[in-house]
């Protein structure tokens, strides 16, 4: 009798043994037929790009089609499944999946449910999605749309994506378009988190005040007119022009002077990267240069009209000296600038190019790197040079000492140091296309060689249709457009090309010689 007793409780254990069992499927009622689920495989796949994952399952089962529901999850890896359960996110209820990948880059899980409307039976099969971003990597293009309105397009290896403020921000930006400007390892508060972060940042500025802070990675907001300063908004009559980056800070230039934000340093966490008080209250413009290998900034004040100065750290500004000989008008307005590093060997030249409004007259204004408190020459251009006239005009940074000028949609060069002008070709342009910009756009990083280059593009307009003409180094001779190396299409009219590599920078690597350009 004992021994009846200890195997029939024997029993009843394995029993309940299996009733605990989960093999991805539940049990409603005994009258039940197995569903095996095939055809899933990992995936990976661009986000924000229009690309879509397309999965087409096999089901195999003794149930009848219409007695068979079918659904699509997703989560992201990491997300505790058990406690939050994979149906939190629906995604279709399709047996054959088309889904449009909009995400941050990351690893995630698709879960295909099948489950019988008989007896509520559910079987499972799970696959994993890799996604990655196209926004790390490419040719913004700030662009004036029709309207009169801002927005940015992209060009990277997946092509032409448009209109990313729509996409991004639910409409194109009011006003036209002023400066956009990249600043490589900007610090953030990441809003899904609510922590600090770093990451390669766009930002977006326009002629009515509106600016706005992208990551690249997603192009997730993070900045824009309310919390890029400490102390609240942006006051009215606040004109935000330009931020960048240097060894130490994260600077910000307007009408109203100098504001930085530290950087972390030496394994530190992140800053906010929100704006304190000022650290000079001289109004500035988006035409700043650094100097002296990240050392010191020269930038043009449109306030006084004149060129300053001040140190990596944001300590003492001045004005830039300048002797009789390099002594120039004081009612002067900028209307380019860069840095060159050919006129003398490995001292690099800021140049600004500024004009007199009442007399029409243009100057350009070089500073050489080991003197930037002082002006190494002042250059009262000939008015028959087509650079003292024309509107489109750009420099160029390491294959001639020129500026480049648009006149009758003719491209001439201008070189500082011989004091002439000459007339180059523009090869792969068809007559009919007007040329409204022009650029030198080059990344030039020390510590990671793989992105690096050097492209002059041209920028022309039918209609409101654009298209650039990239010519790059290799296409280029001294100086001189060759042949076209790569083109792209797009609506609107360009203001402004800004090249993102995806490489992080560290602050040391803005030691070096100047990366990238700031400004036209």
């Amino acid at each position: 009798m004992m021994r009846k007793t200890i195997i029939g409780a024997l029993i009843m254990g394995l029993v309940g043994l299996a009733s605990c069992y989960d093999d991805d499927s539940t049990l409603g009622t005994v009258n039940v037929s197995d569903i095996e689920i095939t055809g899933l495989s990992d995936q990976s796949v661009v986000s924000y790009v229009g690309k879509k994952v397309e999965v087409h399952p096999s089901v195999s089962t003794e149930y009848a089609e219409n007695e068979l529901s079918y659904a699509w999850y997703m989560y992201e890896n990491g997300m505790n499944e058990f406690e939050d359960g994979y149906r939190t996110n629906l995604i279709s209820t399709e047996k054959n999946l088309s889904y449009e990948v909009n995400l941050p880059s990351g690893s995630y899980t698709l879960v295909f449910e099948v489950t019988s409307k008989k007896n509520d039976y559910v079987k499972t099969a799970k696959m994993n999605l890799s996604v990655s971003t196209s926004f790390s990597q490419g040719f913004y293009i700030l662009k004036e749309t029709a309207d009169g309105r801002t927005e940015v397009d992209l060009y990277g290896n997946d092509g032409l994506a448009s209109n990313l403020m729509e996409k991004f921000s639910g409409e194109s930006l009011k006003g036209k378009p002023r400066n956009l400007s990249i600043v490589y390892s900007g610090e953030y508060i990441d809003p899904d988190l609510n922590k600090t972060a770093s990451t390669n940042l766009i930002h977006v500025f326009t002629e009515d005040n509106v600016y706005r802070g992208f990551r690249s990675e997603d192009m997730k907001e993070v900045f824009n007119n309310s919390n890029l300063f400490y102390g609240g908004d942006l006051p009215s009559g606040e004109e935000p022009y330009i931020l960048f980056r240097t060894p130490n800070y994260t600077a910000y230039f307007s009408n109203t002077g100098i504001r930085t934000a530290k950087t972390a340093s030496f394994g530190q966490a992140a800053n906010t990267g929100m704006m304190g008080y000022p650290v000079d209250e001289v109004g500035t413009s988006k035409h700043v240069q650094l100097l002296y290998y990240g050392m010191n900034l020269v930038y043009w004040s449109d306030e006084e009209h004149k060129l300053r100065t001040i140190d990596y750290l944001f300590k003492t500004p001045a004005d830039v000296g300048y002797t009789d000989e390099t002594k120039y008008p004081a009612d002067l307005e900028c209307i380019s600038s860069g840095v060159n590093i050919m006129s003398n060997g490995d001292v690099v030249t800021a140049y600004f190019l500024c004009e007199q409004p009442s007399t029409g007259d243009r100057y350009l204004l070089l500073v050489d790197t080991f003197s930037p408190e002082s002006i190494s020459e002042t250059i009262k251009l000939d008015p028959d040079f087509h650079l003292a006239s024309s509107d489109i005009v750009t420099g160029n940074r390491m294959s001639a000492t020129y500026m480049y000028s648009i006149y009758n949609n003719e491209l001439y060069a201008y070189s500082w140091t011989t004091k002439d002008e000459r007339k180059f070709n523009l090869p792969g342009i068809p007559a009919g296309e007007t040329v409204t910009y022009i650029t030198n756009q080059y990344f030039n990083a020390y510590s990671d060689e793989s992105t690096n280059f050097d492209s002059f593009i041209v920028a022309t307009q039918v209609g409101n249709q654009y298209k650039l003409y990239f010519y790059d180094k290799e296409d280029m001779n001294g100086g001189q457009p060759i042949s076209v190396s790569q083109t792209v299409t797009g609506e609107g009219t360009v203001k402004s090309v800004r090249f993102l590599s995806p490489i992080s920078l560290s602050g040391s690597d803005h030691y070096d010689n100047p990366l990238y350009p700031l400004t036209d």
